[in-house]
């Protein structure tokens, strides 16, 4: 995580409470509850700022070119469409750090990968209920998608989820 931090999707903020004191993180989540219960939980010392914002909608000018790091953990497999129609919040997301900047996070696949029983049909309950959107995700379209949008990616798969890191954004 880098001294200016910007995570989207922002959930409880559990994680980001545990982030070191001297980094300034930013919030950014389309539901004003979950910006509020995140910011709360991470503690006023630590935020920046909070956007309440569509991560398909690009961002506004002073949240380009501005972030060390950004996270998007188990954001991927909730957000709409197929991974070509998520490329462009990944692309959003490479605009909002600084050159040489990094992208990281996780998401839980749904193609080429092998989920239980009760895996299974959580993903058909939350995938018909618009809850999930990640049936035609795999390990290999994140790849592909982060490697077009940046110079260097690296993905591990470890079950049913991949783990993502994407460095120096392809700004072009």
């Amino acid at each position: 995580m880098g001294e200016t931090h910007l995570d989207i999707g922002v959930g409880t903020g559990y994680y980001l409470k545990h982030a070191p004191e001297n980094h300034a993180i930013s919030l950014m989540d389309l539901n004003p509850d979950s910006l509020k219960i995140a910011a709360g939980r991470v503690g006023d010392e630590k935020i920046r700022d909070t956007l309440q914002h569509d991560v398909f909608e690009t961002f506004p000018a002073d949240w380009q070119g501005r972030f060390d790091s950004v996270s998007m953990y188990y954001l991927l497999h909730c957000l709409p469409g197929d991974m070509a129609t998520k490329a462009k919040a990944i692309k959003n997301a490479g605009m909002a750090l600084k050159p040489g900047g990094t992208l990281f996070g996780a998401t839980i696949l749904g193609k080429a990968v092998s989920h239980n029983a009760f895996g299974k049909k959580l993903m058909a309950v939350y995938n018909k209920k618009g809850i999930f959107s990640n049936t035609d995700d795999s390990a290999d379209t994140l790849h592909s998608v982060l490697d077009e949008h940046f110079a260097k990616v690296t993905l591990e798969q470890h079950g049913t989820v991949a783990l993502f890191s994407a460095t120096a954004p392809r700004l072009a």
